[in-house]
């Protein structure tokens, strides 16, 4: 195989990786927007239980009724902040909070009672608002629109590093003939 066709495959695999990063984060944003913009109809729900699926994360199970038929979703955020409290003596204390852009940030020492903080933030039988698609119910969101921001953003800036990449090393093998 000449070097003008390793290049060819360089690019066409590092390069092609790359533009099915980008095409990933484009996918995600364009299926979470859809979704957002076709749960228009809000009811009520209630927090039944929580999710604790590892490492500091934790949901709320929420239960909702539309036209007479029970629903559960779990709340999304856009991520989750975990922090880490360790030493003696700890000048912060272990909790947890959502902020306002839809981040749950939770600070946690080497013992840490996640059902406790669960329950501080969203005690059950509480109330949370539900938006749902109005065809099909479980299609929902919970609180506020569901965000890909952060994870599409990341598709698509390693798709386009790749690509760069894979086009840098391309003529740098050609350049090299």
């Amino acid at each position: 195989m000449s070097k003008i066709q390793i290049a060819w495959l360089e690019l066409g695999t590092v390069g092609g990786l790359g533009v099915i990063l980008v095409l990933a984060g484009i996918i995600i944003t364009i299926a979470v927007k859809r979704k957002n913009d076709l749960c228009t109809q809000k009811t009520n729900g209630v927090v039944i239980k929580y999710a604790f699926p590892g490492n500091g994360r934790m949901y709320p199970i929420v239960e909702y009724i539309v036209d007479g038929k029970f629903y559960q979703a779990k709340k999304r955020f856009c991520g989750v902040k975990l922090t880490k409290i360790s030493g003696f003596p700890l000048h912060m204390q272990p909790k947890a909070y959502e902020d306002e852009k839809g981040w749950l940030h939770v600070k946690i020492g080497s013992i840490a009672n996640l059902h406790q903080y669960a329950e501080q933030l969203w005690p059950i039988g509480s109330e949370m608002t539900v938006y749902y698609h109005p065809n099909n119910p479980k299609k929902c969101y919970i609180d506020r629109p569901i965000s890909a921001g952060f994870t599409a953003a990341m598709f698509i800036i390693m798709g386009l590093v790749t690509i760069v990449l894979g086009a840098l090393t391309f003529f740098l093998i050609q350049h090299k003939l």
